[in-house]
């Protein structure tokens, strides 16, 4: 299919060849938008082959089962084109520990996502905030109203901190009440870009 431009792969598992024969076609496809929910497995090698995809604008990568470091590949020569990642809050440093972050240096929205009663953690969005310079847009993503946000200060501190660029902060299905919600307002006048909070 060479003039596919959106792609969505759920709840299948893929096997290396599937990867390697991405890898080698790579050159030839279109697709802009690439999403991956429910992963049996990431390693280094399969997400080299993903981001070798020449016209990958947004990509999403959330629900793996498991990442496995050790399979030789190395990720730190390659810059992709994505500007827009969503992947999950606890898979951040696995995904980092693979060199995600620094193949996608002109990320302008990320998203994370946050299962049934997790909690969102000021030090997962410093790391996983930080290496992108060009960030305009964070997305917090929760699970029906489930997910938590207990330290208004320390997330808002992390976001100031590790997102200067930011216009557009959006929180969804967060469990937030009233209060919470009002004193996040008030913490984030202070951020010198900010327009929109949602």
């Amino acid at each position: 299919m060479p003039h596919l431009r959106s792609l969505r792969l759920t709840s299948v598992k893929l096997s290396d060849e599937f990867y390697s024969t991405m890898a080698s076609e790579a050159s030839k496809s279109k697709i802009q938008t690439l999403s991956m929910k429910d992963v049996s497995m990431m390693t280094p090698r399969r997400l080299h082959s993903i981001l070798l995809l020449p016209h990958l604008q947004s990509f999403t990568l959330t629900d793996i089962e498991r990442v496995d470091m050790d399979d030789g590949e190395t990720l730190t020569r390659q810059t992709s084109s994505v500007e827009e990642l969503s992947v999950d809050g606890k898979d951040v440093i696995s995904l980092w520990n693979l060199g995600l972050h620094t193949s996608c240096p002109r990320v302008k929205k990320l998203e994370l996502n946050y299962q049934d009663e997790e909690n969102v953690s000021s030090g997962i969005v410093t790391i996983a905030c930080s290496p992108f310079h060009h960030l305009t847009h964070l997305h917090v993503e929760g699970d029906l109203s489930a997910s938590t946000l207990n330290d208004p200060v320390s997330f808002c501190d992390a976001v100031k901190t590790s997102c200067p660029q930011l216009t557009k902060l959006s929180l969804t299905c967060i469990a937030l009440n009233n209060e919470k919600a009002a004193e996040i307002i008030q913490l984030m006048k202070t951020h010198p870009h900010l327009t929109s909070i949602e």
